[in-house]
């Protein structure tokens, strides 16, 4: 099984504990409400949403500020070519799916159904059907 990433909360709470830090000596340090950031980490609101605080708290934490800045669902300024970079994106992309070795594996997909028929040819399999029962039968 492969390591999934932590969702911000579990991951910063973690590197608090790894580094000794409190919620309010992190929220000093960081210059954030020590109320809104301990709702932040019980899930009860969503991480910060300004880079640069996000940037502030992945360096009191002494984390890659990218991979924070993921994890709070946004995306890192430093990444900006992948806006710019089609090649580059889809690359991204088909990493993201789960591509093995260059293959993609692409999501499965339902079954072609046949087009429904309209109205009018509906009433016209409804007349030949008398005829093609007949012919059969006979």
């Amino acid at each position: 099984m492969k390591n999934r990433p932590l969702p911000f909360a579990d991951r910063v709470q973690s590197r608090m504990r790894e580094r000794g830090l409190g919620l309010r000596e992190l929220c000093r340090a960081v210059e954030l409400d020590p109320s809104f950031f301990s709702k932040v980490l019980a899930g009860k609101r969503s991480p910060p949403s300004d880079e640069t605080d996000l940037r502030r708290i992945a360096q009191v934490l002494e984390v890659d500020a990218p991979s924070l800045i993921v994890a709070a669902g946004r995306i890192p300024t430093e990444w900006r070519r992948l806006w710019d970079d089609r090649a580059l994106f889809e690359r991204i992309h088909r990493l993201a799916m789960g591509a093995d070795a260059g293959v993609v594996r692409e999501r499965p997909t339902e079954p072609e159904r046949a087009p429904r028929p309209s109205s009018w040819d509906r009433r016209e399999t409804a007349a030949a059907a008398p005829k093609q029962l007949g012919e059969e039968l006979l």
